[in-house]
């Protein structure tokens, strides 16, 4: 049902802007002061691979910061010269001079985006589709209300919460806490990234610019066949099934008349479950000099499909980008 789009797309929306939002607040009042990469952890949580930089903080004491955000390949090498913004009240609070978090937190929050994007492009308000997405949000109401603790949490245990999600800082006597990686294995994932990204990273600016182009294409002829499409009324008489790996799509079938002479199309936006039923009176607008070519109305989501596909493409581009940039800063080159 359409609804799962919203559903699905509201919560990476709503994470990727509190991670922003929380890495704002965290950089905010900080201090920078230069610091040397000394090695990798795998976390306290994930297992991943976070970075670990030692740094003399403002009351000159030497502290060790571990990132908060790890990834499957460590970033940089020991004896990088990083920076570290440091928090001029609180020297438990130190973080990296680093887009990253800000990079996967507006990626998050594109994608729930285009989710909701998506969502509002092809609900049609029926009262099938209202009656589903009640059943739908009193479904998630309950689960959610069922979930809920049935003791208050408190403000200290939500800050402890939420500290535990920060960088974590350590000094020269508890350093021996930080979950070393072993050298070899972070020697192995180095080389197996750089391999994956002498390929992946051409592979995703070709994507990328493909879909750019292709989306760029797309407005344009939107653009050119609403400017001359005439409105008309429909029916919808079948549903197309398209096949893939893993799913089917329903793509509604159309019959519009013209001067009394019968047309009939396939709409190219297909759901699963299809967004219409059999029976379904549309708006459609077609090509008053070839009237074959024609689509359901959808009013200001017209060019919804290629905004998406363009801005899909910018996005991809934009990580080959920031990928590339990365390795040749860890190369030194």
């Amino acid at each position: 049902m359409e609804i799962a789009f919203l559903f699905g797309g509201l919560p990476f929306l709503a994470i990727g802007i509190l991670v922003v939002v929380r890495e704002h607040r965290e950089r905010r009042g900080t201090v920078a002061m230069p610091a040397t990469l000394t090695g990798f952890s795998t976390g306290a949580r994930d297992g991943y691979y976070h970075s670990v930089a030692e740094f003399v903080d403002l009351d000159g004491v030497t502290r060790y910061v571990e990132s908060s955000v790890g990834s499957s390949a460590p970033i940089g090498f020991a004896g990088d010269s990083v920076t570290v913004l440091v928090s001029s009240t609180d020297p438990e609070r130190a973080v990296f001079q680093s887009s990253l978090s800000y990079v996967l937190g507006a990626a998050v929050a594109a994608m729930g985006l285009a989710s909701c994007a998506v969502f509002f492009a092809i609900f049609r308000p029926t009262t099938f589709s209202l009656a589903g997405a009640a059943v739908v949000t009193a479904l998630t109401t309950y689960k959610v209300l069922g979930s809920r603790r049935s003791k208050t949490l408190s403000l200290e245990a939500w800050r402890e919460k939420t500290k535990a999600l920060r960088p974590r800082v350590y000094t020269t006597a508890t350093k021996s806490e930080i979950r070393w990686a072993d050298r070899d294995a972070v020697d192995a994932a180095v080389l197996k990234q750089q391999r994956a990204s002498r390929f992946a990273i051409p592979i995703l600016l070709a994507a990328g610019v493909g879909l750019v182009v292709l989306g760029a294409h797309l407005h344009r002829s939107t653009n050119a066949f609403l400017a001359k499409a005439v409105s008309g009324s429909g029916r919808v008489v079948d549903l197309a099934m398209s096949h893939s790996s893993d799913s089917t799509t329903y793509a509604p079938v159309v019959e519009f008349e013209v001067d009394g002479r019968t047309y009939r199309f396939k709409d190219s936006i297909g759901s699963d479950p299809p967004s219409y039923r059999r029976g379904d009176a549309v708006k459609v607008l077609y090509d008053p000099d070839r009237p074959a070519n024609a689509r359901i109305d959808r009013g200001r989501w017209n060019l919804a499909v290629p905004i998406l596909v363009a801005a899909f493409g910018a996005m991809l581009c934009s990580l080959a980008v920031w990928s590339a940039t990365r390795r040749r800063r860890a190369s030194g080159t």
